[in-house]
């Protein structure tokens, strides 16, 4: 070998034909893994994001790189494609099974440039609105909230495409919110809720069964939690949804959740309201959700009007008894004022006999946003036994607060 690299020194300026064949071979060769073209400086471990297999790869010989491999057409992707591709290959390997329509699209043309698919997919919106998965057309913000990913929620929600994707909806018209409206399962249940609601997320969209989120909610829900129920209404769902012929506060009477319907009727649920059969939310509920129901009113209900029930709706006595309505003619004949409402309950509006309605005083227990009439005298007022049962427990915590109260101001009498 010592003798070889001295030969070789020599002999190579003695052949006039020699001079310049090693500067035409040894030029290619140095270049040869430095190429210029820009998209092929793709990483080599990015082959499994593709799709691809090692049969797809040349041989680096020069005869390899003059084909139109598949190595080669991803060498000629733009950044917005290797971003497409890169993600249709990180979601499916968590699972997601979603498809690359967009550039499907573009790539089943031959005649498909690069310059159209940039036009189509120049932003990360595009991009995540283009990949679905192909049995219901759901995104992937769809199906991380199915799984209960909540890194895949958070990364698209806290993107640029957060306003374009967070309402977009799968063939059925589901968005993500009915998914996690629905998930009550998952611990994480609630959180993926709020995230959606929180980046804008419409509480109020309706599937093609004509579901809300809301909806979707009460009729999947088995247990008596109120957390997400307390969220939708916040985001200005409606309390009064009606949901396959019953509403809301119908579907919590039904499943003894006395909770959710002291929160429905707390938002304004209305216990009125009628289902299928004619029957209203506090003739269905049981007495225990009855009492929630009552005590989480916070706003004056509607009177119920007397054409409604001829019947008591705690003992199913009539309203008026004959007695009672010759006495209303002739007060009218004579003069007298008669109200309309006697046989209303002032609390909470519905209908009782005169048996079952008792004068109870709440100047001081109605809540702040109570008001019927200013002409009303709230030292004495009809109230049915459950609510005046509940007026009277607020009366004696409001003397009692009243009591401790002056008795720190030492207006007490142990002062």
């Amino acid at each position: 070998m010592a003798i070889d690299a001295p030969r070789l020194s020599l002999e190579l300026p003695r052949d006039p034909d020699a001079t310049c064949a090693p500067m035409m071979v040894a030029a290619p060769t140095a270049e040869r893994p430095f190429p210029t073209d820009c998209g092929a400086m793709e990483p080599q471990g990015d082959d499994d994001l593709f799709g691809s297999t090692g049969s797809d790869r040349t041989s680096g010989t020069g005869e390899g790189d003059e084909d139109d491999t598949p190595r080669n057409t991803r060498q000629r992707l733009n950044p917005e494609e290797v971003f497409q591709r890169n993600i249709v290959g990180i979601l499916n390997k968590r699972g997601y099974n979603v498809c690359d329509t967009i550039l499907a699209a573009a790539t089943d043309t031959s005649d498909a440039s690069t310059a159209s698919f940039a036009s189509n997919s120049s932003s990360i919106s595009s991009v995540i609105l283009g990949l679905r998965e192909p049995n219901h057309g759901q995104g992937p913000l769809h199906i991380a909230v199915r799984r209960g990913d909540c890194q895949v929620i958070d990364a698209i929600l806290f993107s640029d495409c957060a306003d374009d994707v967070v309402n977009a909806t799968d063939n059925n018209g589901n968005t993500a919110l009915h998914f996690a409206a629905g998930s009550w399962r998952r611990p994480q249940c609630a959180t993926m809720v709020r995230s959606l609601l929180d980046a804008g997320a419409d509480s109020q969209i309706k599937n093609k069964r004509g579901l809300t989120p809301i909806g979707v909610h009460m009729l999947t829900a088995k247990v008596d939690n109120p957390a997400v129920l307390i969220m939708l209404l916040e985001s200005g769902a409606d309390p009064d949804t009606e949901v396959e012929g019953a509403s809301l506060l119908h579907i919590a009477a039904r499943r003894d959740f006395a909770a959710m319907a002291g929160i429905l009727v707390a938002f304004g649920a209305s216990m009125s309201a009628l289902n299928r059969d004619g029957l209203m939310c506090y003739e269905v509920a049981s007495s225990r959700v009855k009492r929630f129901m009552l005590r989480s009113i916070n706003s004056a209900p509607p009177f119920l009007p007397i054409t409604q029930r001829s019947k008591c709706m705690r003992c199913s006595s009539p309203l008026m008894t004959t007695t009672k309505v010759l006495s209303n003619f002739f007060r009218r004949l004579l003069g007298f004022h008669v109200s309309e409402h006697q046989c209303n309950c002032y609390h909470c509006g519905l209908l009782f006999c005169s048996k079952c309605l008792k004068h109870a005083p709440v100047a001081d227990v109605l809540p702040n946003n109570f008001t019927r009439s200013r002409a009303d005298d709230l030292s004495s007022v009809k109230a049915c036994l459950p609510c005046e049962n509940i007026l009277s427990e607020r009366q004696l915590k409001h003397s009692a607060s009243k009591s401790f109260d002056n008795s720190l101001l030492g207006f007490g009498p142990g002062a």
